[in-house]
This record gives C-alpha cells, structure tokens and sequence, in this order.
C-alpha cells in the first residue's frame, strides 16, 4: 500500500472519529440541558403551587420560554374568565388587521365628543371637546393608558361582529366581545367579555415571533405594549432595566397581566389570569411573584 493510500485512510478515521465526537458531545450537552430544564420546571411547578396555595383567588396561567429547548408550563390555560381591560389586547391585534385590510387607517381622523366620555380610567375627561385624533392615536391611548372612552371609540368604528369574527381568524376560540368598557347595566345582566390564557398568549407569541400581520405591525404592538402605564404586577419585582412589553386588566373580582419578558439572558411570555378575586393587592403580588420567579429561573 503506498503512502497516498494510507494517508486517505488515516484522514477518513480521523474525520469519523472527530464526527463521533462531535455528535457524542453535542447529545451530552442537549440530555445536560434538558435534565436541567426539567429540574427548573419542577422547581417553578412547586413554587406555583405554594404560590396558589397562599393565595384565596382561583387562576389560570402559561409561561413560555421560545428559543433553544423551548417550553411551556401552564395551569388552566383554557379557562374561560371575564377579560377585563386585558381584552383590549386581542382588540388590538384586530385593530392592526383591520389597518392591513384597508377597512380603517392609521391617519383616520376621529373625533371625541362629550356623549363618547365612558368612566375608568382615562383622561379624555379633562380635555375640552370635542376633539380630533387619529386611529393610531386611539390604539396608543387604548394600550399605554388603558383608556376606556379610546377603547370604546375603537369598538364603535371596527363593529363587533367585525371584532368577534377576526378573533376568530386569529384562532382565538375562547375571547369574544360581547360589551363595550364600563357597560355596568350589561356586565349586571350577565354579559361579558372572555378570554383565555391559551388565547392571550398566542396574540402575544404572534408579537414576539414578529408574525402579527407583519414585522412593522408586530413592532408597533411591541412599542405600544412596553410603554404600559400600569406595572404593579408583572413588572413589579423585575429590574427596571428590563424591557416589559404586557398588558393589565383588572375589574370586580377579577385581575390579570400579560406579557413578553425580554430578560438579560432569556426571554420568556408569561400570562397570569385571576378571579375570585377579594383581595386586590394580594392578586396583583400573586401574579408579581410567579413573574419574578419566571425570570430568576431563566436569567
């Protein structure tokens, strides 16, 4: 055999050897990965539970970690509980369709009159009217404040028919819109607004996997989410350096919040659903603990 020959051999052995070792190496790392994700996930189960136990509300919750050896833990996740304000979420995931379709626009003029003034929060009670905004100005009221008149408006220019049937085509089996913000004479007679963890939480994957319509609607809800009023819940506890991109809801015995967390290290979609509720404080620091112990676990 001449020396060509056993060079092209030995070069053969070495690649296969170095292939092995790669792939055995790779197994390893992904089987220590996932020992220690599973062991993460128990301790988050165990430390939900004492959560749970401590706490007099009934719940319902998802957290989701994307990324390499993406998970989810849920509790509830297809509970159907009155949404609250958190309803405004999923209203403006239609709201961007509806742009995108071309049945309303960005720059739409709106105007704001007295007889639209609805109660809650909000602030277009201190401003003479009546008054001119745009579409997108709307949904900037309706998400960074909360504001009630602003969501209302914007159920009165989509329709709920429009509404309920794009939640629908966003497969939201569990959230319809039944009432408008502040209706105590509806929500008395027993109508109301639901959603689900399960339905919060894919509006908000849309958003984060920038597949909400498309990238620029994806990073507008994005925008319009981080720069939320209300962080007495899932923020709470959490580094003010970090980016909380959520939406609250909170009305009679009810309190939720969620949204994406992008963390120092992992990024994780939390969304934390309570009814039953009779003591609000006690909800709101439910909900801050589950999200602090999400983002000490993964960052």
């Amino acid at each position: 055999m001449n020396t060509n020959k056993i060079k092209k051999i030995l070069n053969r052995k070495t690649y296969f050897w170095f292939l092995s070792l790669l792939v055995i190496t790779a197994v390893a790392f992904i089987s220590f990965a996932k020992i220690k994700q599973n062991i993460s996930l128990n301790y988050l189960e165990e430390q939900i539970s004492h959560f749970k136990s401590n706490f007099s509300g009934n719940s319902s919750l998802i957290i989701y970690k994307p990324g390499f050896l993406k998970f989810e833990f849920a509790y509830n996740p297809n509970k159907k509980i009155a949404a609250a304000s958190l309803i405004k979420l999923p209203l403006l995931a239609v709201s961007l369709k509806a742009v995108d379709q071309g049945y309303v626009g960005f720059g739409q003029k709106v105007q704001i009159t007295s007889k639209d003034i609805t109660g809650g929060s909000g602030i277009f009670k201190k401003i003479e009217m009546p008054f001119n905004l745009t579409f997108k100005e709307l949904l900037s009221f309706m998400i960074i404040i909360s504001d009630n008149t602003a969501t209302n408006k914007v159920i009165d220019i989509l329709g709920i028919d429009y509404i309920n049937k794009s939640l629908l085509d966003f497969g939201l089996k569990d959230t319809i819109l039944k009432r408008k913000m502040m209706d105590f004479s509806g929500r008395n007679k027993g109508v109301e607004n639901y959603t689900s963890s399960r339905d919060i939480i894919k509006i908000l994957q849309k958003i984060y996997y920038k597949q909400l319509i498309n990238q620029q609607f994806s990073q507008f809800a994005r925008n319009l989410l981080s720069r939320q009023q209300y962080n007495d819940r899932i923020a709470y506890f959490l580094p003010e350096e970090i980016e909380v991109a959520h939406k609250t809801g909170l009305e009679r015995g009810v309190v939720h919040d969620a949204g994406i967390i992008y963390g120092k290290k992992k990024d994780f979609i939390i969304c934390v659903l309570t009814k039953d509720v009779r003591n609000y404080s006690k909800a709101k620091e439910f909900i801050a603990n589950i999200s602090q112990l999400s983002y000490n676990l993964l960052n």
